[in-house]
């Protein structure tokens, strides 16, 4: 198959080096015109980890000519920079491309949004998971260390009728990919806030020192899964308001990386995958300017709009900003943005559940 993966982060370059060594043409994408001149350089990727090989990457700045021959076009950017990607590759899209985010942070309603604001009447197939499919770290441009490949991943299509044609298409190259009913069941499924957010914050104080410390089983402390837990149970509250069947991170740990036990904390810390991946060196990283704006801030509003309380969620957002002296919340998602301020909690779900012809 041809691929065009858009974002040469940790997600994009180890898609990249994967899909090469897996035989299909890729074409990876990024703005950041020093980022793609290195991996030029090395003449594309080399992986290493449950992954090993060398793979010979084509990389490019130019858009439109990595959107000119592709089939499947994969996300693997920021929340932030979705409604971005959407605008830019709208000219370039026909009928069939599927395109997919990893992971979703509402970014299937935001494409369809903004297609449907641009005038793209394609056919197109928008998809999103609940995760990035790899646990990874690039040590450098064109050197990516993977360490797991996750084993059970949901995505959701809008509309969700369309699953089943990215499930058939996509089956060969990660047949892990398993549906689900709804871009609500993925994005509130998606735990990236309640893990990065909590761990980062409550070691601000390490991250800043001097000294490298393991993410998780060094900062995911008793009293950090504490407050893990009780942003879990707002997530969860939600997921019942709605009706909808949202996995628990217990759930979700087992599901990624098969580990098999009956609380988070041991999870956490007897997941070999979280072993060796180091802690940011900064704050100014995407774990509060992805997680807070595209995570916890949606969270707080559908609580607002449900009658959940989220008192975790709100003060970590609050702390955020007294750590960083910004204003966090005015520039971050909002259920106008997403279209669902005047819906009921029943419409939402019919809207992004049902086979709505609107959105094509």
């Amino acid at each position: 198959m041809k691929f065009t993966i858009i974002g040469a982060g940790n997600g994009g370059q180890s898609m990249a080096a994967h899909l090469t060594l897996l035989n299909h043409e890729v074409i990876l994408y990024d703005i950041q015109a020093e980022l793609i001149q290195k991996i030029k350089e090395n003449g594309g990727i080399r992986a290493e980890g449950v992954l090993e090989g060398f793979a010979s990457v084509q990389a490019t700045t130019d858009l439109e000519y990595a959107m000119s021959d592709t089939e499947v076009i994969m996300v693997t950017t920021t929340g932030t920079a979705h409604k971005h990607v959407a605008r830019a590759i709208a000219p370039y899209l026909k009928d069939g491309h599927i395109i997919m985010m990893f992971p979703g942070y509402w970014g299937a309603l935001e494409f369809r949004n903004i297609f449907n604001e641009v005038g793209m009447t394609k056919d197109v197939y928008v998809a999103e998971t609940e995760s990035l499919i790899y646990t990874c770290r690039y040590i450098e441009p064109g050197h990516v260390r993977i360490r797991k490949i996750k084993e059970r991943l949901e995505f959701a299509t809008l509309p969700a009728s369309d699953a089943r044609i990215v499930k058939e298409r996509l089956k060969e190259v990660y047949p892990q990919l398993v549906e689900t009913e709804s871009v609500l069941t993925t994005t509130l499924n998606n735990v990236n806030p309640v893990f990065h957010v909590p761990i980062l914050l409550l070691n601000a104080g390490r991250i800043e020192a001097e000294g490298d410390f393991f993410f998780y089983p060094d900062g995911a402390t008793p009293s950090v899964v504490n407050v893990m837990e009780q942003l879990e149970q707002e997530r969860l509250e939600i997921g019942k308001k709605l009706n909808i069947n949202l996995s628990t991170c217990l759930d979700l740990l087992k599901r990624f990386y098969d580990v098999d036990e009956t609380n988070l904390y041991d999870a956490i810390q007897n997941n070999p995958a979280y072993k060796t991946g180091k802690a940011p060196t900064t704050l100014n990283y995407r774990y509060i300017y992805e997680d807070i704006p595209y995570g916890l801030h949606p969270i707080e509003k559908l609580g607002e709009k449900l009658g959940v309380p989220t008192p975790a969620a709100t003060l970590l957002i609050n702390l955020a900003q007294l750590v960083r002296k910004e204003d966090l919340r005015t520039n971050a998602l909002t259920l106008s943005d997403l279209g669902l301020a005047e819906k009921t909690p029943e419409e939402m779900v019919e809207y992004l559940k049902g086979d709505n012809k609107a959105y094509k």
